[in-house]
């Protein structure tokens, strides 16, 4: 079994305060996204803060691993973590960009893992709009 990883990690500043304040928008798109990717979701979960800042937590549970995502609206601030075992996350990291827009600030970091990876540091993004 291959075990190489493609962790990307994601802090995605400027977004629209709305958007990060809807649970079922937020999660319609990751399924959708991570189901359009070729990605196989176990299971799910969110849950919809009520009080300081009416943010958002996410999780899919993947057989090749994981998304989470966890939102701030009320600083315009989203961090996404895609972890993906034995298949590139780099599909499902084109839609999170198409996503959140052009008039976002993406930090996109990208590692790799696994037994056979030599370089611990692995591959680093930054993505300017």
């Amino acid at each position: 079994m291959n075990d190489r990883g493609y962790h990307t990690i994601w802090d995605i500043t400027g977004a629209n305060a709305q958007l990060l304040s809807n649970d079922k928008a937020l999660h319609c798109f990751f399924l959708s996204a991570l189901q359009a990717s070729g990605f196989t979701v176990i299971s799910d979960m969110i849950h919809k803060f009520s009080s300081g800042g009416e943010g958002v937590t996410g999780l899919f549970l993947l057989s090749e691993s994981h998304l989470s995502y966890h939102t701030y609206p009320e600083r315009g601030y989203i961090s996404i973590d895609v972890y993906t075992c034995g298949k590139s996350n780099q599909s499902i990291n084109e839609g999170i960009s198409e996503f959140f827009g052009a008039d976002v600030q993406i930090n996109r970091r990208t590692l790799l893992r696994g037994s056979a990876v030599n370089d611990p540091g692995g591959v680093r993004h930054a993505v300017a709009r």
